[in-house]
């Protein structure tokens, strides 16, 4: 008995530990994987946040719907939805003063 205790032990022994270390390999690179798809879409979600934002920002920009800007919104032309136009004789372009005619 002694004899075969002596022989199955340090196999036992080595055999356990290399499990062990396989176990511990294989955790870590899930672990990693785990942590780089989690990441992974929490970038996704921030790009599409962001994309979504400048998609809807630019709706609203100077000249963004020059071809409907006389709609409104159910395809009608209305004087509500028509833009503000300055009268001609009145307007003064940015970056010139007015300068009074005697």
């Amino acid at each position: 008995m002694k004899n075969k205790l002596r022989f199955i032990m340090p196999r036992l022994a080595g055999a356990t530990i290399a499990a062990g270390l396989g176990a511990l390999v294989i955790t870590a690179l899930f672990k990693l994987l785990l942590g780089l798809t989690l990441l992974a879409g929490a970038i996704t979600l921030m790009a599409r946040a962001i994309g979504r934002r400048r998609q809807l920002s630019g709706q609203y920009g100077q000249n963004a719907m020059s071809d409907f800007s006389r709609l409104n919104a159910f395809g009608n032309s209305s004087a509500g939805a028509a833009p503000i136009q300055p009268v001609s004789g009145y307007a003064t372009p940015k970056g010139t003063s007015i300068v009074p005619i005697n």
